[in-house]
């Protein structure tokens, strides 16, 4: 279990070390955070680094990190094909200017997906297959996006298990009428007790 974990995050260093050598400037950026940590928490695992003098990710031992990167399914399902855009799905934590910098070099990593399918399959079948999983995987989202609005249109208007927003409104608008009403007619009854001066 050690071996496969230690495998693991071996493949996870190699993989963000190379990102960041596809995208110019990011492993400058982190160099003024050189000796920080950062833990990726991916639920199931986790895998500490910490910022070597060239910029790059280090696996090592942390007991308390710098920073703490959780990504989310959304991030899982769209970094192959949506590169940087992916890393917006992500939770952070930790120390502020260390995950300012790692925001912004997350932001300026692009993986280079046809390059590295291309010494494969050739330059046309990568530049198609790239083609093809963005489509897919924007069609997939498309129709996550239309199953979702119908689920919830069908709790709504057929179901009628959720109130819709225009009947949430009008009750929230009666509710603050009568508020308003007993207020009115708690003044009124306190003016009615009070006798005459």
């Amino acid at each position: 279990m050690i071996a496969l974990g230690s495998i693991a995050a071996g493949l996870f260093e190699r993989s963000l070390n190379h990102l960041l050598q596809q995208s110019p400037g990011t492993a400058e950026a982190l160099l003024k955070h050189t000796g920080a940590s950062v833990r990726f928490d991916l639920t199931l695992a986790q895998f500490d680094f910490r910022i070597a003098a060239d910029g790059c990710f280090s696996e090592a031992v942390i007991d308390v990190p710098d920073a703490i990167i959780r990504p989310t399914a959304a991030l899982a399902a769209r970094l192959p094909f949506f590169g940087r855009d992916a890393l917006r799905h992500a939770d952070y934590s930790g120390n502020p200017a260390l995950l300012a910098t790692l925001d912004r070099v997350f932001g300026q990593m692009d993986w280079d997906v046809e390059a590295d399918l291309a010494p494969l399959v050739g330059d046309i079948a990568a530049h198609r297959l790239h083609a093809s999983g963005r489509s897919a995987m924007g069609g997939l989202a498309r129709a996550c996006s239309t199953l979702a609005r119908n689920g919830s249109e069908y709790l709504v208007e057929e179901a009628e298990w959720m109130a819709r927003g225009i009947d949430v409104a009008r009750f929230n608008r009666a509710v603050d009428q009568l508020t308003d009403d007993t207020a009115r007619l708690d003044a009124r009854l306190r003016r009615l007790e009070t006798p005459d001066a």
